[in-house]
């Protein structure tokens, strides 16, 4: 596609990656009304693409387009409501605070399912920060780290672009990790949507252990495949699960095709399986896809952390 205004030029073109909660532990609420968390994030080969476009001379000073096709448009806002949209806008007044601010169109191919606990927006908006800074870098890493945690919790993972890392404080500190080999996985993508303040609204007076100490070993044995799988656990699953009982089942159908790992990523609905080889996987997506009822949700196979 071609973007509409004037002849803009290609400023680049960045993949943006589904991430997964290994681990999502949430504790009590600070003086600010959020919910204290620790997660354990990895990046996941299912990817948005997003092309960055500078805009030509005739186009209006300090425009913003985006334009969104591939797999999965639909429902996909085209304006400001958009993450990216608005990770571009936010940089764009923060660089050029004066004059001068030019015009950007972003092309935005969607892959990622929307309202699924796997980042999509989150990615986009990191993406699109990593290439307006790579042709104004015009703001500093620790700003734009800020930034990005402005727009969203996950964004500055998805901007600092590493396979894995230990995120507190609504994303705005994270702790890169070395990864471990990546695995295949299968992501399971229903249509339910799930926002993330029902999610956390949900969880309310019932969770168990609001304000406890997490405890993890040393970032060196999160490298380990067989560490990380007695670690994995999201405080958001039991009463997301309680509430769609049709997502309870699915995950129910997906242990027992015997992966390594099954949980439900960040607020959900997508679940995802660890399997310790190719074989594995194949013969659990077999598995699964034969105890459903033939209109199940969409199964992805990815590999991570990559």
């Amino acid at each position: 596609m071609t973007p509409a205004h004037g002849a803009p030029g290609l400023i680049g073109t960045a993949e943006a990656h589904a991430k997964i909660n290994l681990r999502h532990r949430v504790f009590a609420r600070d003086e600010t009304g959020f919910h204290g968390v620790e997660t354990l994030l990895a990046r996941t080969s299912l990817t948005d693409t997003i092309s960055l476009f500078e805009a030509g001379p005739e186009a209006a000073a300090g425009g913003v387009n985006l334009a969104v096709e591939g797999p999965r448009p639909a429902g996909v806002p085209e304006g400001p409501d958009n993450l990216c949209w608005r990770a571009a806008e936010m940089f764009l007044e923060r660089a050029f605070p004066k004059r001068g601010r030019p015009g950007v169109h972003i092309r935005l191919e969607k892959r990622i399912p929307m309202g699924s606990g796997l980042g999509g927006g989150s990615a986009d908006a990191g993406a699109t920060l990593r290439l307006l800074a790579r042709r104004w870098p015009r703001l500093d890493e620790r700003d734009l780290v800020e930034l990005a945690g402005e727009i969203g919790s996950d964004v500055p993972f998805a901007l600092i672009g590493v396979p894995m890392a230990l995120g507190w404080e609504r994303g705005r500190r994270l702790l890169p990790l070395r990864p471990p080999r990546p695995r295949p996985a299968l992501l399971v993508c229903s249509p339910i949507h799930v926002s993330t303040p029902e999610a956390y609204g949900w969880l309310g007076r019932t969770h168990a252990d609001p304000g406890s100490a997490s405890v993890l070993p040393g970032a060196t044995r999160l490298a380990d495949w067989e560490s990380l799988e007695r670690l994995i656990r999201n405080d958001l699953e039991a009463s997301v699960l309680a509430r769609h009982p049709e997502l309870s089942e699915t995950l129910e159908r997906l242990r027992s095709c015997e992966p390594a790992a099954a949980a439900m990523t960040g607020s959900g609905s997508a679940l995802f399986a660890i399997f310790r080889d190719d074989a594995e996987r194949a013969r659990a997506r077999h598995r699964f896809s034969a105890s459903g009822d033939g209109e199940g949700p969409d199964i992805v196979d990815v590999r991570l952390p990559v």
